[in-house]
Order: C-alpha cells, then structure tokens, then sequence
C-alpha cells in the first residue's frame, strides 16, 4: 500500500501519549477539531513492548477516526505501528489472530487509513518485508515514515493502552525473542 501521496503543511506532533476509554476518541482528537486550523491528517502512532497492543487500540482507534469523520468525511488518517505489536500483522500471525486481521484490513479497505510498521525493527527479528500481510505497507524506518507525515503536515498522536491493559515499560526496551 502506497504511502499518502497528497501535498500538505507542516504540523506539530502533540505531547504525551494519549489513551480514551475504549469506544471513545482520544483526548487529542477531541482538542485538535477544537482548533481553528486542525491538520491536514492524523497519524495514530503506537510504539509498545506488548504485541496485544494493537488489539487492545483498535475499539479506540475506530472512535477517533468515527469523531474526525463526522468532521471531514474524507479526513486523511494513518497508523504507524513500530513496536512489538506489528508483528501481530505478519501473514503466520493470521490464524492467530483473524479479527485483528480482519479490522485492520476493514480499515485499509473500507476507511482508507495507511497503516505502516517498521521493515527496520522487523529486519531486527529476521522477519521480511513479505512475511506482513498484503494490506500493511513495510516503512524502511517507522520514524523517516512519521517525518514524511509530520512534512504533509499530520499531527502525530501517540496511543498506548492503559496501564490496565499493558504495564508502564520503556518501549525502546523490546524483547527481541522470536516473534
């Protein structure tokens, strides 16, 4: 899947990492269709030591982009996931996990949102570019990837589930186990 090709401005990523109650938007995607001038997208950013990380977004993920929607039903949006929970998206994964397959793929198909992970963190664990699912685009590196949106002028907003969810952890300290 091809990265965004619209030509958009600059916009700043917001601060800390932003968590709503499942089924509701996100604080930042509250406040920034609050501003006079939002961005030209939104880049939902997940970057966490638990491969259930995706899963536990996605009802989250669907409130943002249902709330930015109701705004601008063309609203562009994409997800950069580049911890351990891309590699829930791998094609062996599949069997494992049909629904989160399934939803991300809803959202590529049926929503339009460019989902990316990171070919780099991935080349790290031996995995390939084609080893993810043919819905998912493989980035060399997930934060060039972020630059490129942040030029277009998305926001970027980083999710993390709640400490209910997943334990507060370094997420720059993966497990490099196989995946």
């Amino acid at each position: 899947m091809p990265f965004v090709t619209a030509t958009l401005a600059h916009a700043a990523p917001s601060g800390a990492p932003q968590s709503a109650p499942a089924g509701e938007p996100s604080p930042a995607v509250v406040e920034l269709l609050q501003r006079d001038q939002p961005p030209e997208g939104v880049v939902f950013e997940i970057i966490e030591n638990d491969r259930a990380a995706l899963s536990a977004l996605l009802p989250e993920i669907r409130a943002n982009i249902a709330h930015l929607r109701e705004h601008d039903p063309y609203f562009p949006v994409a997800i950069v996931a580049h911890g351990a929970e891309q590699f829930t998206l791998t094609r062996g994964e599949a069997g494992q996990h049909p629904g989160l397959h399934a939803e991300v793929e809803s959202l590529v198909r049926d929503e339009g949102v460019d989902v990316s992970v990171c070919g780099t963190f991935a080349d790290w664990r031996s995995i390939e570019a084609d080893a993810f699912a043919e819905f998912v685009d493989v980035a060399d590196l997930a934060p060039d990837r972020l630059d490129d949106y942040r030029e277009l002028g998305f926001e970027i907003i980083r999710l993390r589930p709640s400490l209910l969810d997943a334990p507060e952890e370094d997420p720059w300290e993966f497990d490099f186990g196989t995946p």
